[in-house]
């Protein structure tokens, strides 16, 4: 998507050490922003605090776009009108709040969905796809950063293995270790490699890959990659994983994201008043 200049330059100067997912979710908002503004005869240089209150409202009203949605596109804006100096243009304005994150569980897999998709994926054959699935079940990558990585980011012998993530939410690097399965299926998938290709995963067409590849590749077996990292983090909260240790491996920087993997989730309260009657 060609981005016009003024959001090219914000980009460079405004987000200067922030992630490529972060600048391209950011410029994608904004484009949209700028392309609604010149139906009303303004531009990312005159628009006035009314626009981006209206804009909201389309958003709310037309759109139907989730809250959690809406905000984000709002932080962009914000974000811009404070680049350009104009805090008042973004104060103040009206949106719907979005959900608390502790208000509902995060989804993730439970051991038998987590089994039966590694099984799944495995019976396909696809080398590549299962590597996919393995890392992101065995590291609790975004797919972001799954999709981003190299194949020198990845360091692995016999008995360790470790995956430097460079691009991760923020622009902060991070090294997480790469357990024995997830090493093998990486190693099995790179021994039918040719190429010498920097990038760690390809497309079907020698490519880097994209997140909208693993994002389709994923829905054939009724998961979407979060759900996946999900089911990391909820395994080492199980497993009683220090705070500071699962910060550490999954990039999360404010606890109470990661006090969200000890809501219950609706089964497992429904398992819980089910054994009422059993015990």
């Amino acid at each position: 998507m060609k981005l016009p200049e003024r959001i090219e330059q914000f980009l460079n100067e405004g987000l200067a050490g922030k992630s490529d997912a972060t600048k391209r979710g950011y410029g994608y908002a904004l484009k949209s922003f700028a392309d609604w503004l010149e139906g009303s005869d303004a531009d990312l240089d005159t628009f006035v605090r009314s626009d981006v209150q209206f804009y909201v409202q389309y958003l709310e009203k037309v759109k139907k776009r989730s809250a959690s949605g809406i905000n984000r596109d709002f932080m962009a804006i914000k974000a811009f009108a404070h680049w350009q100096g104009r805090p008042d243009v973004v104060a103040d304005i009206r949106r719907t709040k979005a959900p608390s994150i502790t208000t509902k569980a995060p989804e993730w897999l439970t051991p038998s969905q987590r089994k039966q998709l590694i099984r799944d994926v495995d019976r396909a054959g696809n080398k590549r796809d299962y590597a996919i699935v393995m890392t992101l079940l065995g590291c609790g990558l975004r797919v972001s950063e799954l999709v981003a990585l190299n194949r020198d980011d990845v360091v692995m012998s016999e008995r360790k293995g470790t995956i430097i993530v460079r691009s991760g939410k923020g622009g902060k690097q991070r090294i997480v270790p790469v357990p024995s399965e997830t090493r093998r299926a990486i190693e099995r998938y790179l021994e039918e490699r040719t190429d010498d290709n920097e990038a760690l995963f390809l497309s079907n067409r020698r490519e880097r890959i994209s997140v909208r590849t693993v994002q389709n590749m994923l829905q054939q077996y009724g998961v979407h990659p979060h759900q996946l990292r999900h089911t990391y983090v909820k395994g080492l909260v199980d497993a009683g994983t220090p705070l500071a240790t699962i910060m550490s491996l999954t990039g999360h920087t404010r606890a109470e994201m990661v006090a969200w993997y000890s809501t219950p989730s609706e089964d497992e309260k429904q398992a819980v008043v089910e054994r009422l009657f059993l015990d």
